[in-house]
């Protein structure tokens, strides 16, 4: 600690022969700043007259160089030589909020530049020390993504897209997300494709942290690779993105390939019995709630269950293809039931008449 003064007080000797006090603010060039932290000062007398001074800081914006924040201490007695200070210090400190959301306890995300001056409480005169800080706030954590997992195979052409938000979510004012995909060529990595294919999916400000490929976009093929990310924004600012994941479609048979392009709304209004021409029956579920898995369940006319199987469900659409070419019969009334995680089922009334 002796070692770390006798440096800072060499470093400060060009300054302490001009000025009898000199402010060193003490932020870190980047990373997650709590409001507190702004006040982390070093103050240097370089005369035996004890000040009796206040701080005034105003925080701009360092792209617009909009004042966000400015604040006020309270008194301070500053003796000769080194003083560190801190928030708790420098009570009570009086805040003026141009932007609401600096309120908080943690500053959003952004980059900005600190102003400090040192005024005498007894001199009206100049500040006595002054000094400017510039600093980024940046996410501890960018977005991760979920699913589809890296390199998997998946069976729907039209992929459900999960992914996690940046950490901690406090310093976002107004989180969204870009997702692309893209088509990964022969020789190419998945960067690259990200980077420089024109991708075949794009959907801006996403407000949640998941995404279905719609149904009105051209299928993915099968046999091709495939690569997206996430991008997570501020506002209009970029805010920190995902690592690139692949991932590419399974062969299907026949009979879903057919039926691929037809589904049919789960819970949709539908009065009577929704006739399945092939032997798949395709369904699209949408779901509000986070990802869970849940076993979906047919059963015939008299309640007697054909046919379970495990399904999970993620938030968005969901396209669903359920095999029907064993243990159901032609002309047969059968009912499908999803339950969602708060156990409230959502059925539908089919009959298979294929030609």
């Amino acid at each position: 600690m002796v070692k770390k003064m006798v440096l800072l007080g060499l470093g400060f000797l060009p300054l302490l022969l001009k000025a009898q006090l000199v402010l060193n603010a003490q932020l870190p060039a980047a990373g997650f700043v709590q409001k507190d932290q702004l006040w982390n000062l070093i103050l240097v007398n370089n005369k035996a007259d004890i000040l009796d001074v206040t701080i005034q800081m105003d925080l701009q914006d360092a792209a617009t160089g909009q004042v966000v924040l400015s604040a006020s201490t309270g008194n301070l007695l500053i003796g000769k030589g080194v003083k560190n200070i801190a928030a708790k210090d420098l009570q009570p400190i009086l805040y003026n909020y141009n932007v609401p959301d600096l309120s908080r306890n943690y500053l959003p995300m952004g980059a900005y530049i600190a102003c400090y001056q040192v005024i005498s409480n007894v001199i009206k005169e100049g500040p006595l020390a002054q000094e400017c800080v510039r600093f980024n706030i940046d996410p501890l954590s960018p977005p991760l993504l979920s699913s589809p997992a890296d390199k998997a195979a998946i069976e729907s052409p039209y992929p459900q897209f999960t992914w996690m938000p940046p950490t901690p979510y406090d310093m976002f004012t107004n989180l969204s997300y870009d997702l692309l995909v893209t088509e990964v060529t022969e020789g190419q990595s998945a960067t690259e494709a990200i980077q420089y294919n024109t991708p075949i999916y794009s959907k801006s400000d996403i407000a949640q942290p998941y995404e279905s490929y719609a149904s009105s976009f051209t299928k993915l093929d099968t046999g091709k690779i495939y690569a997206w990310q996430v991008v997570a924004k501020n506002g209009l600012s970029y805010a920190a993105k995902t690592e690139v994941w692949t991932f590419k479609v399974k062969k299907i048979n026949k009979a879903a390939e057919a039926v691929n392009n037809s589904y049919v709304l789960l819970d949709n209004g539908i009065n009577g019995t929704y006739i399945v021409k092939k032997d798949v029956l395709g369904i699209k579920y949408f779901s509000f709630k986070a990802a869970y898995a849940t076993t979906v369940i047919f059963t015939d006319e008299k309640g007697n269950t054909i046919k379970e199987t495990k399904q999970t469900i993620v938030p968005g659409d969901n396209y669903l293809d359920f095999n029907l070419s064993s243990g159901f019969q032609k002309n047969k009334i059968y009912k499908v039931t999803i339950t969602d995680n708060e156990n409230k089922p959502h059925s539908l009334t089919f009959s298979i008449n294929k030609n």
